[in-house]
């Protein structure tokens, strides 16, 4: 899911694994394309974007859920200007996404994990 690969067509996707994996895979590439200038936008738009993704399919942000708690299971592997930009914005929209659909050891997880990455000095106190 990540900006890293190479995008597969849906046509081809859909041929592949089907019309729903396809969908899913569609509906997650949108979110991660969304650019904001700023962090207040960025939550604004991408609560906006994700609420009308639920609407459409639940599983597209359950997939964007698993695919950010990998990303922050693994943030050592980043450069650490990443690493920050990333925390806060798990912090920010997705520990709080995952706490509104109920999934509240995610959201415990996330949020760990996020201030472990931005405050590591306080998180090993």
């Amino acid at each position: 899911m990540s900006s890293r690969t190479t995008p597969t067509p849906k046509d081809q996707l859909a041929a592949r694994f089907g019309a729903d994996v396809a969908e899913l895979v569609d509906g997650v590439t949108k979110l991660d394309a969304i650019q904001f200038k700023s962090r207040e936008e960025a939550q604004a738009e991408s609560f906006r974007k994700m609420l009308l993704a639920m609407v459409r399919d639940l599983r597209v942000i359950l997939v964007k859920l698993a695919d950010r708690t990998h990303n922050m299971r693994t943030i050592q592997s980043m450069p650490p200007h990443r690493r920050r930009a990333i925390a806060r914005e798990t912090l920010e929209i997705y520990a709080p996404i995952a706490e509104r659909l109920g999934l509240y050891s995610l959201k415990l997880e996330l949020e760990e994990l996020g201030f472990r990455a931005l405050y590591p000095r306080r998180y090993r106190v």
